[in-house]
């Protein structure tokens, strides 16, 4: 594995982490599951690891600087204002190609995974919308939670949070979530944290918050949460063995409590619904291995 320390002799993590969302199975107006995660990285491995992800953008595009995603088609608008249209379409043209790179890369570095989701309890519009900040709130802490016990385990030097600059620009409910976190130990329902205070632990006083289209750790933290919906997706039944199944593979032994243990650390679930946490329980070993003409 590449990368384990900083140069002074302590570790130094940062949390890189976006979001995505998906239609369940039980008819919703919009998507009813969202998901909330990303990449653990030293500070130490970083560099090497953009190199890494600049040198696969570079094969493709011939420039190292581009955003990618794994829905790609989402940033047409930004190659086009940006007159990269060309670079643009090689990479559509080659997506698969590339995502297989970029997970085989991460599979070579010392990183983990921590990517948690929930299922709001209504198929209404107005009903999902409405909690949506609710929801996002809650799996982000069920997700800083697990960072927290990871953090208590391997007493980093100091641990920064980054997250994607939010829908609509709302960054409250992740402030205010991590305020808690920070001062008092717990959520703001009131759930304990296991660590204790995230200030006892190295954490830095605030998240931070960082434009994924310019920061290359943010862009692999979408393709993490995204190719977990797939997985998520194959669970419910609603979508065979693609390819974010296939890349999540690779990096399977990277999630938090693998190999026995990711569901409930690297793979989190609202412990309120036990179907879909059943469903992903069920499916875990599909990560471990099996191709996917069987």
């Amino acid at each position: 594995m590449q990368g384990t320390a900083s140069s002074d002799g302590y570790k130094s993590i940062t949390w890189y982490a976006d979001n995505s969302e998906l239609n369940g199975i039980r008819g919703a107006e919009i998507p009813d599951i969202l998901l909330f995660g990303g990449i653990i990285v030293d500070r130490s491995a970083e560099s090497s690891l953009r190199r890494k992800i600049g040198d696969i953008k570079e094969k493709y595009s011939g420039h190292r600087r581009v955003p990618v995603k794994w829905n790609f088609k989402d940033l047409k608008r930004f190659y086009e204002e940006n007159q990269l249209e060309g670079a643009y379409q090689v990479l559509l043209n080659s997506s698969r190609e590339w995502r297989s790179e970029i997970f085989e890369s991460l599979s070579e570095f010392d990183i983990k995974l921590i990517v948690a989701c929930i299922e709001g309890y209504s198929v209404r519009r107005d009903t999902l919308k409405s909690v949506k900040d609710n929801l996002t709130q809650y799996i982000f802490s069920n997700a800083l939670m697990r960072l927290g016990i990871y953090v208590q385990e391997t007493q980093p030097h100091n641990t920064l949070v980054v997250l994607d600059w939010p829908d609509k620009g709302n960054t409250k409910p992740f402030d205010i979530e991590y305020e808690h976190a920070f001062i008092h130990g717990e959520t703001l329902d009131g759930i304990t944290y296991l660590c204790g205070s995230l200030r006892d632990h190295g954490f830095a006083d605030s998240v931070a918050f960082a434009n994924a289209r310019y920061t290359t750790m943010l862009q692999i933290a979408d393709m993490v949460v995204s190719a977990s919906r797939e997985f998520i997706q194959y669970c419910l039944g609603k979508k065979g063995i693609g390819q974010g199944v296939e890349c999540l593979r690779r990096v399977r032994s990277h999630f938090l409590g693998s190999p026995n243990n990711i569901i409930g650390r690297g793979l989190i679930i609202s412990s309120g619904n036990n179907e879909l946490m059943n469903r992903m329980k069920n499916c875990i070993d599909i990560l471990s291995g099996l191709t996917s003409s069987e």
